[in-house]
This record gives C-alpha cells, sequence and structure tokens, in this order.
C-alpha cells in the first residue's frame, strides 16, 4: 500500500471496503470507530487485519472469546480455510469445541507444562483432553515425546 513512501489513502480504502465485504463486518459505515461495533464484529475486524497480511504461519489465541455463535462459526471457517491453503495454524485455546473442530493435532499443557500430546485429534475425545486440561491426567515423556 505504499506508493514511493507514501501511502495511498485509494488503496487503504478499497482494501477496507473489500475486507468488511469479505469478512462480513456488520457497521453503519466504513468510517464507523472499532469501539462502536458489536464484540463479534471487532473480532472479524482482528481476524481481517490478520488474513489480509496473508501469513504462513497463524497464531490464533482464543479467537472466538466471548463472541456470538455467527460469528463464531465464521471465525473458525476462516480459520479453516487457512489450514486447508496449506498454512500452519496454531490454536490456542480452552475451548474443547473449538480444539475438536479445529485442530489435527493437540498439545495439551498444565500449569506451563506439556502434559499430553496427540497427533491425530480424532482419536481423543473432549472427556479425556478435558482430564488432561484440568490436570486429573498426564502423559509419560515418551507419549508427549
Amino acid at each position: 500500500m505504499k506508493n514511493r513512501g507514501f501511502l495511498s489513502h485509494k488503496k487503504i480504502i478499497a482494501l477496507s471496503d473489500d475486507l468488511i465485504k469479505e469478512f462480513n463486518i456488520r457497521c453503519r459505515n466504513k468510517n464507523q470507530t472499532l469501539a462502536m461495533l458489536s464484540g463479534g464484529n471487532m473480532q472479524k475486524v482482528v481476524v481481517a487485519r490478520e488474513f489480509s497480511a496473508a501469513p504462513d504461519i497463524l497464531i490464533a489465541n482464543q479467537p472466538t472469546r466471548g463472541i456470538d455463535v455467527g460469528a463464531n462459526e465464521f471465525i473458525w471457517k476462516k480459520i479453516l480455510e487457512k489450514r486447508e491453503e496449506g498454512n500452519a495454524v496454531m490454536l490456542v485455546s480452552a475451548d474443547l469445541n473449538e480444539v475438536m473442530v479445529l485442530s489435527d493435532s493437540i498439545l495439551v499443557m498444565c500449569e506451563g507444562e506439556v502434559v499430553a500430546y496427540f497427533e491425530d485429534s480424532s482419536k481423543v475425545t473432549e472427556e479425556e483432553l478435558g482430564l488432561y486440561m484440568l490436570g486429573l491426567k498426564k502423559q509419560g515423556v515418551k507419549e508427549v515425546g
């Protein structure tokens, strides 16, 4: 978006318009301040900003905390699209359902320590994962790797 060291306002406005449409950000107009948006739409703005940078590695830390179901599903869809495009995605979440839906493999930490690793997330249940997350269960050194 630079033009000989200067920002191109036309390109910035065009990108903003495209991201508002692509990420279905509900706002009165493109000049509405972030503070005036709903929590879900604020999250969409953050996701749009991060995804528009075309990262090879995406670190999603609690990407859907405190938002409505519609925004939640939209953000999950965008994260899965990045994964399908071949990008590495690291999800940090305490939401068991989110972890199970979005993850190929799972590393569980409890009190700063790695307590479990599942190379194939389809081979662990939410209940078992919860036991590791709460520190009630711990894999051995060989299993964690």
